[in-house]
């Protein structure tokens, strides 16, 4: 007998517990090159976030949503994870425990849980972050700087300033050796992880080919005046655009059901991230573009949806 469980896997044959778990083996790669680069804080932070996802997703689905049987299925540990992937080393424990219940109160429960949430609910926690902290997100702290430095973790001040720590150079392009955010430089590690997911059947190549491919044939018109391939690189490695194609464009619940919808969503996304890069500043270009193209997700699945057998239009059948 198959095991009910919440959409979006109600009809898939991998629970989505199993499904998730998978996810946070691909992750552990990139979370202990965070941890290698910047320190125990990091596994303090992850702790923290991952700890308040769960408990917070836990307490509200079992008050507000009594009706319904709590579904273990580990996605808030995978926000949580994912959240402190994205911030810099040098953050506090306080903004990360706001961000993870701003996550999972008004993004993810307050729309029905798991599988009802519209937008991502890692994205939507570190664009909160972006507004409501911005100078602790804007830090750039400098790999092996700040290892043991924890008495700064309720103050949120960097251990050492990323400048003149560090060069961009190609090796440290592809070790990750950068200033940045805990776990957004180490490109092979996530590629690991990413091998890990299409080894389990679980990633889908429509939403982050064409993520990648806007990048790359969108950089040259973007950036014909000032075009520098080696800050192309550099910026791919430090912005974090690798994390978001791996993993935020395989979100099951968030982008859209059919093929052609997701290789629309990725390549939106993509245009959208070389319009904020270019007119605002990396950091937005990595959060937003994804959060804007989630709410043309219902669109997608609404005109873009697998037609019924001898149908021609299955809204129109609906219609009538």
């Amino acid at each position: 007998m198959k095991r009910k469980q919440l959409a979006p896997h109600i009809h898939a044959d991998q629970p989505a517990a199993e499904r998730y778990i998978y996810v946070l083996l691909a992750l552990l790669p990139a979370f202990l090159g965070a941890v290698f680069y910047y320190g125990i804080r990091v596994a303090i932070l992850a702790a923290v976030s991952m700890s308040c996802f769960f408990f917070s997703d836990f307490l509200i689905s079992k008050h507000m949503y009594p009706d319904h049987a709590f579904h273990v299925d580990y996605s808030s540990l995978v926000s949580g994870l994912l959240l402190v992937l994205m911030i810099p080393a040098s953050a506090s424990v306080w903004t990360v425990i706001l961000a993870a219940l701003f996550g999972s109160v008004l993004v993810k429960q307050a729309f029905g849980g798991a599988g009802a949430n519209i937008f991502n609910p890692a994205l939507a926690s570190r664009a909160f972050l972006e507004f409501a902290f911005p100078v602790q997100m804007s830090a750039k702290e400098a790999p092996f700087q700040g290892t043991w430095h924890l008495q700064s973790l309720f103050t949120g001040e960097p251990a050492a300033s990323a400048a003149g720590e560090t060069t961009v150079g190609w090796m440290n392009i592809l070790s990750g050796r950068l200033p940045g955010m805990c776990g957004v430089t180490v490109m092979v590690l996530i590629l690991i992880g990413m091998v890990v997911l299409i080894e389990r059947r679980i990633f889908r190549f429509e939403a982050p080919l064409a993520y990648i491919l806007a990048l790359v044939f969108g950089y040259v018109p973007f950036y014909w005046d000032a075009l520098r391939f080696d800050a192309f690189f550099a910026w791919i490695a430090c912005g974090g655009l690798i994390l978001v194609a791996v993993f935020m464009l395989n979100d099951c619940t968030t982008l859209p059901l059919d093929p052609k919808g997701r290789f629309i969503f990725g390549f939106g996304a993509g245009i959208l991230t070389l319009i904020l890069y270019r007119f605002a500043n990396s950091t937005y270009a990595m959060v937003f573009p994804v959060l804007m193209m989630n709410m043309t997700t219902p669109i997608f699945d609404h005109y873009l949806r697998p037609r019924a057998f001898s149908r021609t239009s299955w809204f129109r059948e609906v219609q009538k």
